[in-house]
């Protein structure tokens, strides 16, 4: 089934009020402008620790509180639960994506940031995020550079 478009604010509102989020729910795909105007709107238009720390507590309130890697249950709030896909260095543009990120414990972040990551569970369905949020963000022009002006191509560049 195809997703739902959501291509105007009203109509993300719309969706809001009948108790989904857009912004996650695969369900619906938000055209890419109003994603990032959106998204700038709830978490800021910088990368403060203010504006991270409100990123990562929407993710916390979003997302279920488990590892998404072992299945193990969470059962309190950290930032550090909350890992990027994408780097936020690497890719600034992407960092208040919340499809960027997964809920991983301290131990699973650690090994999807310095492991062998291909030998992860999520590593498929990450790839398939990665090659959706290259996709999407090389549409818009940004009011920031792109390292080297371009997207990664491999796991090295993460």
């Amino acid at each position: 089934m195809d997703p739902i478009v959501i291509d105007t604010r009203e109509c993300y509102d719309y969706a809001r009020q009948r108790g989904y989020e857009p912004l996650i729910d695969r369900r619906f795909a938000v055209e890419i402008n109003l994603r990032v105007s959106i998204q700038r709107e709830l978490f800021g238009t910088g990368h403060t620790p203010e504006e991270n720390e409100k990123f990562y507590r929407w993710c916390w309130d979003h997302y279920p509180h488990i590892c998404s890697e072992t299945m193990r249950p969470l059962n309190h709030y950290s930032a550090t639960f909350i890992s990027h896909i994408l780097t936020r260095g690497a890719h600034p543009e992407m960092a208040h994506d919340p499809r960027n990120v997964n809920i991983l414990c301290f131990e699973m972040h650690n090994r999807w940031e310095n492991g062998n990551r291909s030998t992860m569970r999520i590593y498929a369905a990450n790839m398939l995020t990665i090659e959706q949020l290259k996709k999407e963000y090389g549409k818009i022009n940004h009011n920031y550079p792109v390292e080297n002006g371009r997207f990664p191509v491999s796991d090295a560049e993460f």
